[in-house]
């Protein structure tokens, strides 16, 4: 167990959890109550995801809402309700805010009636805050050659010693600064950001177990949709989700370019284009598999399934091929079309099945693994497994009576049979 000093008062000890041991989550539940009796001492949990999950998205929290304003006052109440929420959600668990774990801050609230009374000037009672805190150079010492500043400062900067200063206002009257200001000691923000020239802070939180992203992502979108915030404060889900978004849309394009380029190969090589829509009804085919193997399972198709459904794209026309093929070769040597079909079906069975099953085989390890990472990996295989296996079904069964219909309906062969009978009336 790894123990490594972040920042100033701060140190981040990091657990790595084994194959089969308690989860992030039932740690920090088991361990929580114990540390929460150290005195001067604040116990935050961050729960990382895999390896292979922070390859694929940010490497942050899953869940991150960002809440933007303007004024700092109501940022910190927004965040602070939108951290409230999540933490109702069952969906959701370590709700974390920016404005938390920040260093300690006195906060001066000024007595804007007496001020105004006593013709305080906010300028000039700002510096007497500053010069108690931080010294102010009264005068120099010389000491031979060499000088020293000499600063005169509060011996220990506390709150009650800030309210004996004395001061004198404008008119040479003398005041207490505690008989016009009230100083509060307060938790200072631990991060704000800056978007859009807007004061940005982050609530994030992690996916509670048995629930899947999409699932708390909705849950969460559905905790905010009424929440009273403030005039002026928006709210946005970032963070991984963002992440996501933006990758399941370079996907899509990723999906329509493989389909394009698929059609280009098989374009070329049957040397037609009707050929190649027969081909491609195999994807529609393989879909209807990663259906039904995905839905019952409530396996969620995410970035994984989705490249999974890619490979497919590539993977699934393979047996169509080598049907049609196979079926086109038969026809060139003068055996009608159905029948080469049906010859080709018989001939291409045992190595179609062989193929199939060798790549299902392959990917099973994946589906059953272990270890990090393994509920990532598991949907690419269901996805795989169930598409090539309806794939392989309907290039069987489907496709050689869509090649005929297409074939039909390409060539004017059916006008011309009944031709005859039309010159015979």
């Amino acid at each position: 167990i790894p123990t490594e000093l972040t920042e100033e008062n701060t140190a981040r000890v990091v657990v790595r959890m084994t194959a089969g041991g308690p989860t992030g989550r039932q740690l920090a539940t088991r361990l929580g109550p114990e540390l929460e009796d150290m005195e001067d001492t604040d116990i935050t949990w961050e729960v990382a995801g895999s390896a292979l999950a922070d390859a694929l998205g940010g490497g942050g929290p899953p869940i991150t809402v960002e809440v933007s304003g303007n004024a700092i006052t109501e940022l910190r109440r927004a965040a602070s309700l939108v951290k409230e929420r999540l933490d109702a959600t069952p969906q959701v668990w370590n709700a974390r805010s920016s404005f938390e774990g920040g260093p300690p801050e006195l906060r001066l609230t000024l007595d804007r009636a007496l001020a105004d009374a006593y013709g305080i000037d906010l300028a000039a009672l700002s510096r007497v805050v500053e010069s108690s805190l931080d010294g102010r150079i009264a005068t120099t010492l010389t000491q031979g050659d060499e000088e020293h500043a000499v600063t005169i400062r509060l011996p220990t900067p506390r709150r009650d010693a800030l309210g004996d200063v004395v001061f004198r206002t404008a008119d040479g009257r003398q005041i207490a600064l505690g008989s016009v200001a009230q100083f509060n000691e307060v938790e200072g923000a631990r991060e704000i950001f800056r978007r859009d020239q807007r004061r940005t802070a982050e609530v994030t939180a992690q996916v509670a177990d048995g629930f899947s992203q999409p699932d708390a992502v909705a849950a969460v979108r559905a905790a905010l949709a009424d929440a009273p915030l403030p005039p002026g404060i928006t709210t946005k889900l970032r963070g991984d989700e963002e992440e996501r978004a933006r990758t399941f849309g370079e996907l899509q394009l990723a999906g329509v370019l493989a389909l394009v380029l698929v059609l280009m190969v098989l374009a070329s090589a049957f040397e037609s284009l009707k050929h190649p829509i027969t081909v491609l009804a195999a994807i529609p085919l393989a879909l209807i598999g990663v259906a039904v193997v995905l839905v019952p399972l409530a396996a969620p198709l995410g970035v994984m399934a989705m490249l999974g459904l890619i490979v497919l794209a590539g993977v699934a026309v393979n047996d169509a091929v080598l049907l049609l093929a196979t079926a086109r070769q038969l026809m060139a040597d003068g055996i009608e079309r159905k029948l080469a079909l049906a010859l080709a079906s018989g001939v291409r069975l045992r190595p179609i099945v062989m193929t199939t099953l060798t790549t299902a085989l392959a990917l099973t390890p994946l589906v059953f693994g272990t270890g990090e990472g393994a509920e990532l990996r598991a949907p690419m295989a269901l996805t795989i497994i169930g598409g090539i296996i309806a794939s392989t079904a309907g290039s069987l069964l489907v496709l050689p009576c869509l090649y005929l219909l297409l074939d039909d309906l390409g060539l004017p062969g059916w006008l011309r049979r009944r031709q005859p009978a039309a010159e015979g009336t």
